[in-house]
């Protein structure tokens, strides 16, 4: 019997297996293509059975915080529907038959909802930081295998985001207690932020020498030296990443690192109105004066601060509606491939494909929401752009995810390159199999981490006028004009939400004061 036909009979089964697994490698943005269908076009009990769905299945996997906090977004959005109210009676829907815990209208489950999502979110990110301390090489230890298939741990402005929804669910049921310890998680994610970019980039740049070396091994402990800087000089690598880069430049605003206006304006507002002593009121000044720095351009951001300067004086807040509108999608990441150098010494040169993350912004979008009030037109004015927040985080880790992408691409296309060689020396069917393995092995590897918090909006907007006498506005946010009677409240806000043109305004309301 010829051993090399038993040998590749008996390889061929595992290896059409190994590309039958692999073949279904997808990225993130692949996977929520059902989702985000059902999302842009308004259908939220599609989008929420569908996220549930993901969400389940994900339940303690590498993505389970990204698809816990597309589900909390999901949720606040249901909690916004303007569905007709209930046909039975208040008292009948208060408590369900043979008593126990009360049954809560329509848009606080929601809201209950969400904040179990995003709760559950929040207690993984914090196991998987606990893990990371524990294990501090385990993002340098695993450079070789697909980032996509590391834990999604959250980025600074996931992180701030939740936390940022998460004050403003506990506001909507009036638990004001957990909405300032919300808030105080907001600012000290802001400051773990620039402590954890710092390690992120010592983290790359240590991987990096250790590439050159030929320190860096993959899984079977093979290894295989690799100069990055000089694939960066490549001139087909270079027109590639200074697209990228002139992209990441393109309307950004100037805010500070890691810092969300729209996260320090509701911080602003709460210890503005619920201020307990000077300290909160000096707190609430602050903020205000913060966001002012940052959205120059603000009529209204003027005017609170004016407000939170006056509170040492003795002047309350009192008579006041927010309109705080999120209009649109914020940027998502897409995969770009490039063609990066192997620098192997043959007659022609050898290239092999990397897989990048790419940031894509959303241009489909309402620029702002109109608002009638006691016969005078107002229009929401820009509080924070997402696009810059997400886009200047997504630029300070740009330079540790292209480099461990670099190397991991270009370490396992050299083993690649190696053991196909040596391959190709044994000969045989048993041989080409193999080769066919381990091309479509690395081909199915080399796929960009595109995992992200997509269905946060695009851009957060304001607007702020004395409660009118009939507290009754009409407030036109893309599709067709609605009446909203304004709840009993000294300082009332009124939420409104458009993901894309056509669709119709979500509302939902919050009294503050």
């Amino acid at each position: 019997m010829n051993l090399s036909i038993t040998r590749s009979r008996a390889a061929l089964p595992v290896a059409l297996a190994a590309i039958a697994l692999l073949s279904g490698c997808t990225t993130y943005t692949q996977q929520t293509a059902d989702f985000h269908d059902a999302w842009n076009a308004g259908q939220l009990q599609i989008a929420s059975a569908e996220v549930d769905k993901k969400t389940e299945k994900n339940s303690n996997n590498q993505s389970t915080v990204v698809w816990s906090l597309e589900q909390g977004a999901v949720y606040r959005a249901r909690a916004l529907e303007n569905l007709p109210p209930p046909v039975a009676s208040t008292a009948q829907q208060s408590t369900p038959m043979g008593g126990g815990a009360p049954v809560l209208p329509y848009d606080k489950e929601m809201t209950q909802k969400s904040i179990d999502a995003f709760n559950w979110a929040s207690d993984r990110i914090t196991t998987y930081d606990e893990q990371a301390k524990a294990k501090l090489a385990s993002e340098t230890g695993a450079i070789l295998t697909n980032q996509a298939n590391q834990s999604y741990r959250g980025r600074a402005s996931d992180r701030i985001m939740l936390e940022t929804y998460q004050t403003l669910n506990f506001l909507k049921l009036g638990e004001y207690d957990k909405a300032r310890v919300a808030l105080n998680r907001v600012l000290q994610h802001q400051r773990d932020a620039v402590q954890t970019n710092s390690a992120r980039i010592a983290a790359a740049q240590e991987e990096e020498a250790k590439a050159k070396q030929g320190k860096v091994a993959d899984e079977q402990g093979k290894t295989a030296s690799y100069d990055a800087e000089k694939a960066y000089k490549d001139p087909t690598v270079s027109a590639a990443l200074s697209q990228v880069e002139t992209d990441l430049n393109t309307d950004l605003n100037p805010y500070e690192v890691y810092v969300n206006p729209f996260s320090v304006f509701i911080d602003g507002l709460f210890f503005m109105t619920r201020a307990e002593d000077a300290s909160d009121m000096e707190h609430a000044r602050k903020s205000i004066e913060r966001v002012a720095g940052m959205a120059p351009g603000s009529s209204f951001i003027k005017q609170d601060l004016a407000l939170a300067e006056g509170l040492a004086y003795g002047k309350k807040p009192d008579g006041l509606t927010y309109v705080i509108f999120e209009t649109g999608s914020a940027p998502h990441l897409d995969q770009l491939i490039i063609p990066i150098p192997l620098f192997i010494v043959t007659d022609k040169a050898q290239y092999t494909q990397c897989a990048l993350p790419r940031l894509k912004r959303d241009a489909n979008y309402v620029p702002a929401a109109n608002i009638t009030v006691d016969g005078q037109n107002l229009q929401t004015e820009m509080l924070c752009s997402m696009d810059s927040v997400i886009t200047q985080e997504f630029k300070n880790e740009w330079p540790a995810v292209l480099t461990k992408s670099i190397i991991s691409t270009a370490v396992k296309g050299l083993i690649q390159y190696e053991v196909n060689r040596e391959l190709k020396k044994q000969g045989g069917t048993a041989a080409l199999i193999g080769m066919l393995a381990t091309s479509v092995y690395t081909a199915t590897t080399t796929i960009a981490d595109t995992r992200s918090w997509t269905t946060l909006p695009k851009q957060f907007q304001y607007a702020r006028f004395s409660t009118p006498q009939s507290r009754t506005i009409t407030i036109s946010a893309g599709g067709a004009p609605q009446s909203v009677a304004i709840e009993p409240g000294k300082v009332n806000i009124v939420y409104v939400k458009n993901v894309a043109p056509g669709l119709p305004a979500l509302i939902s309301q919050t009294v503050l004061k």
